[in-house]
This record gives structure tokens, sequence and C-alpha cells, in this order.
């Protein structure tokens, strides 16, 4: 694993960006680590941030510390198992959706009853149209215990 410090400007970027796909504010030292088609951004040593096609969003640590407002989508009990070994998220297993989401916005996906996330992704369609009897809804780039979160959390 490769670590490579951000400069101060470079940091700033991925500070102004976050804020805008996620509504947080982050801010330190930030590190990069490579993993393959993804790179963490360590901040302070936590992996809050994720690099994903050349834009930033928050890993699972960093909407469990960051607590963003929106950008939530639930899932019934029966997705969890799925979403964990990295499927999509399907509109069949959707029971709620933030209505400001957008195509193409960062989400973090709940299970119905608990608010701590068990992965974050892309939005397929806007919010409005992710309940729905077929197709996929969120694209799954980041969930529990993936090879990310064992890296960082065992």
């Amino acid at each position: 694993m490769r670590r490579k410090r951000l400069r101060k400007k470079e940091a700033k970027k991925v500070s102004a960006e976050v804020k805008e796909t996620a509504g947080v504010d982050v801010e330190g030292n930030m590190d990069e680590v490579d993993f393959g088609n993804i790179k963490v951004i360590l901040v302070d040593n936590e992996p809050l941030l994720i690099n994903y096609e050349g834009r930033y969003y928050l890993s699972v640590y960093g909407v469990m510390r960051l607590r963003p407002e929106k950008y939530r989508v639930t899932v019934d009990e029966g997705a969890l198992k799925f979403i964990m070994n990295g499927a999509d998220v399907m509109k069949p297993g959707i029971v709620y959706a933030d209505e400001r989401i957008k195509e193409g916005d960062f989400v973090f996906v709940t299970v119905e009853g608990k608010d701590s996330p068990i992965a974050v992704g892309l939005a397929l369609c806007d919010g409005s149209e992710m309940i729905g009897e077929k197709g996929k809804a969120v694209k799954n780039i980041h969930h529990l215990k993936d090879k990310i979160w064992k890296q960082f959390f065992g």
C-alpha cells in the first residue's frame, strides 16, 4: 500500500468537492492510498473519503463520522446480504430515497430501522424514481466488509 500526501492546494480542492457532493466539511492532512479502481483518502489518518473515477466522495466510515443529512437511500432487510456482497442496489429493495437525489449523485445506503450506512454509491436515477418494480437504482462502489473496509477495520 503506497501512501502519498496531498499538497495543501489539492486537499483544498478535495474538501471543496466533498462539500459539493456530500454537503459536509472535511479538513486536515490528507494522504491518498491506492486500491486499484478506488483510492482512499485518509484525513488525519482516518479513511473518510474515496476517489472513484476522479471524483471524491465519502467512504462508508466517512458517512458514519460526518453524518450527511441528504443523499440517503434506505433498503429493506432482504437487500442487506446482497449489498454486503457488492451487488448494486435494486429498486424493489428500496423503501426510502431522498427526493433531492439526482442521477449521478453520491448516495449512502442504510437498512430500514438503522442509521449506520452499509454502502456508498452513485445514483443511477433521480431519487423520485428509485422506488419501483425493477431495475438498478444505485451503483455500489464501496460497502462494509469489502477490501477497503477490511484493510482499515479488520
